[in-house]
């Protein structure tokens, strides 16, 4: 099938793009806790899952990574572009999109960079370059900081955690004990109430992009890792080694963003000793959907463009 027939099917599904496998690692100190928080004892690690992803282009990769409850179907605006400049591969993080929902998580941080790195390794990357969204950008920066040889520059779009300018919805299900009430009622109204409160540009609310958001969130072991993502993010140990960090960053923020201001996402510019913030005029929180010509500048902007020599 040819990118631009997946492009016109949209690439949220099951059957565009592929699959590799990947091992999770073993670490009998989760035990307990997945006991805690799911209710029953976990496999004990070295459960095999598959992680879905879409890839075009030939340059030095780049991997797109989405943010919590969401699919590599936020990149599709930016996809075709990049790839002609690129090696462009978009991921569905553990529990996400057309990923597996593996029992033997909590979906944490950590959890989510490993599964980055071991993605990695299956896909033969040595390194990359990476872009993230929101609550991603966490997943990126976790994995340069324990693996900085595995990355090159890094886009971070409107990132950070759950604020108290977000949906109630995402609030309450980002709580213990209510989110479990909050995930059951998170229908396909409440994905196009928080749409809505993303984007800057509502004429970018279609029932499609609706029935697309909602159509990998819908199924219960989906819902069952976006609660437990939101409630086991925490990002503040994170930050605290920003300052040890040579990552270079490019942080970039909605302009008319109702979800995160200039003064949320300055703790990771301020803690990061290579970063830069850059306004984006006219968009939300969604900047890659709003605002995709000016993401694809400002990539080929910051990140060099080297192509493979023409045999």
């Amino acid at each position: 099938m040819s990118l631009s027939l997946e492009l016109k099917k949209f690439i949220n599904s099951e059957h565009v793009g592929g699959y590799v496998e990947i091992t999770l690692p073993t670490d009998p100190e989760l035990e307990e806790s997945l006991k805690k928080r799911r209710g029953e004892p976990s496999l004990r690690g070295g459960e095999r899952v598959k992680v879905h992803y879409m890839e075009e282009g030939n340059g030095e990769p780049l991997i797109l990574v989405h943010t919590i409850g969401q699919s590599l179907y936020t990149w599709r605006n930016v996809f075709e572009n990049l790839s002609k400049y690129y090696r462009v591969i978009a991921v569905d993080l553990l529990g996400h999109g057309y990923s597996d929902r593996p029992y033997s998580t909590n979906y944490t941080i950590t959890e989510q960079a490993d599964m980055l790195r071991l993605f990695m390794d299956a896909m033969g990357i040595e390194s990359s370059h990476f872009m993230a969204f929101s609550m991603g950008s966490a997943y990126v920066m976790q994995l340069a900081s324990t693996n900085p040889e595995r990355i090159g520059r890094i886009i971070l779009i409107s990132p950070g955690g759950v604020t108290n300018e977000m949906p109630l919805t995402i609030r309450l299900i980002d709580n213990p004990i209510l989110g479990i009430f909050a995930c059951r009622m998170f229908g396909v109204k409440t994905v196009e109430n928080v749409l809505s409160d993303a984007f800057f540009d509502l004429t970018n609310i279609t029932p499609e992009l609706v029935k697309e958001y909602y159509s990998t969130i819908s199924d219960p072991d989906a819902r069952l890792a976006l609660r437990l993502s939101l409630t086991g993010y925490d990002d503040e140990m994170l930050i605290k080694k920003f300052r040890t960090m040579n990552a270079e960053v490019l942080i970039l923020l909605g302009g008319e963003d109702k979800w995160r201001q200039r003064e949320s996402v300055e703790v990771y510019h301020a803690a990061l000793k290579n970063a830069s913030v850059s306004i984006i005029r006219n968009a939300g929180h969604m900047i890659q959907e709003e605002k995709a010509d000016r993401v694809v500048a400002a990539t080929l902007e910051y990140i060099p463009v080297i192509m493979p020599d023409a045999e």
